[in-house]
């Protein structure tokens, strides 16, 4: 998309957003109190300051996370996340500020019917808004133009992905070698250099783009059959590509998760383990298994090892009763390990901990068995709601190699929304599918 045009829209995102933002908090205050202003003034200036808060606070958060930009390509999974983080930016902010503001004064109806209203208001707009503009790039309007200078097979899968892809938002104008680029005729805003930075074709290619205003962009050669991503990063100007997304990286989705952790893991063991652990330790004393919990070895973030808790499924014969297969085939013998959660040691969502001789072993059968470990191992995690889990899975290579790959994908692909639907597949499945935990 042109720089202009795109402007254009994030400007009217901002000035559409304002006006939402009055015109619901207005609305819904006159269905909820009629007119504060004469029923209780000292209300109507509490709720004067929570509008300016909004405003001010989901700007900020807003900006922060990328709600008001508009890209080429820009697809309707990245709105919703734009608009996910931005929402839990922004009650968090909230959060802080309001209950220095005296936050009793505010009715939890009006704040649930407002910021719901508002959430979804604003997703769904700009999701539509969203598809009109990939429509009208499909149509040819707002394309950036660009020729490419040089070739490998990189740039002929560029070419033929925005030949293809029209929607994306770019137009291919033609191939010209470096040498040629004078006598170059055509009006291109960007040139793509597909030169080694290291040859003089790149700086022709650069001074070219330059003297002629325009965007100098570089692509490497990652070879004909590369499918992945590369991500950038800067040490004092050195450019650093990694080849995998790492979201957890981020010391804001650090904390966002560790956040959820918290809140959850306590609920979970005041609500559910408080008096289920007892029971279930009671019941396996009266059945003859000894001792019912024992302490295990696990490799946790970074491959560092920490001790967690679990409820006894074998006898020391190697055999089991029907309450503890039954804990072994739910996963409820894992349930202890909500005390590792809340000590940071592990997550409620993430890569099931192996033990130190079970990871060394898997490590040395799938190559990438160790990018698991660049995420907080989880009581339940993606591989777990896909039946693959526990020792069938580890038996065959093929299981495994899925299982890891399930893992891997999680820790590239982490959202507060994947931790949320994998919480509540494992909880449905446990509930009422037991069964579909576990690989036929």
């Amino acid at each position: 998309m042109q720089n202009q045009s795109s402007q254009i829209f994030r400007l009217g995102t901002l000035l559409i957003d304002g006006v939402l933002l009055i015109a619901l908090f207005v609305a819904i205050g006159l269905w909820r109190f009629d007119d504060l202003r004469i029923s209780n003034p000292e209300y109507y200036n509490y709720y004067l300051q929570l509008l300016v808060l909004t405003l001010v606070s989901w700007y900020a958060a807003g900006r922060w996370s990328g709600m008001f930009t508009y890209t080429s390509g820009l697809e309707h999974r990245n709105v919703t996340a734009n608009v996910l983080r931005g929402a839990l930016a922004q009650m968090a902010i909230l959060a802080i500020i309001v209950v220095g503001l005296k936050g009793y004064y505010y009715s939890r109806l009006f704040l649930g019917s407002y910021f719901a209203l508002l959430y979804g208001t604003a997703l769904i707009y700009r999701l539509i808004f969203v598809q009109f503009l990939r429509n009208q790039m499909a149509k040819g309007k707002w394309q950036r133009t660009y020729i490419v200078s040089g070739k490998h097979s990189s740039s002929e899968s560029l070419i033929e992905l925005t030949t293809l892809r029209p929607e994306l938002g770019w137009k291919y104008q033609g191939t010209v070698k470096a040498s040629d680029l004078q006598n170059h005729l055509g009006e291109s805003q960007d040139l793509i250099c597909a030169y080694s930075p290291s040859t003089q074709e790149y700086s022709l290619a650069q001074n070219y783009a330059a003297s002629n205003g325009m965007r100098f962009r570089f692509l490497p050669d990652m070879g004909s059959h590369y499918a992945g991503e590369l991500f950038l990063e800067s040490l004092e100007g050195i450019p650093l590509f990694s080849a995998r997304k790492e979201p957890l990286s981020n010391w804001s989705n650090k904390l966002i998760k560790r956040i959820f952790d918290i809140l959850f893991s306590f609920l979970l063991i005041l609500v559910l383990l408080s008096w289920l652990l007892p029971i279930l330790a009671i019941l396996l004393l009266l059945t003859g298994v000894g001792n019912p919990l024992f302490i295990q070895r696990r490799e946790g973030l970074e491959g560092t090892t920490f001790s967690v808790l679990k409820l006894r499924t074998m006898r020391s014969d190697s055999t089991s009763n029907a309450l503890q297969r039954w804990m072994r085939k739910t996963g409820v013998d894992e349930l202890p390990q909500l005390l590792n959660v809340l000590f940071g040691q592990m997550s409620l969502v993430g890569p099931r901990p192996h033990t130190e001789g079970d990871g060394a072993q898997y490590a040395s059968k799938i190559g990438n068995y160790k990018v698991r470990h660049w995420a907080k191992p989880g009581l339940t995690g993606l591989a777990q709601t896909r039946g693959l889990r526990g020792g069938d899975s580890a038996a065959n290579e093929q299981l495994l190699e899925a299982r890891i790959r399930a893992d891997i994908y999680y820790v590239e692909h982490w959202s507060v929304l994947l931790d949320l639907r994998i919480l509540i597949e494992t909880l449905v499945r446990t509930l009422f599918a037991p069964s579909s935990l576990h690989q036929k």
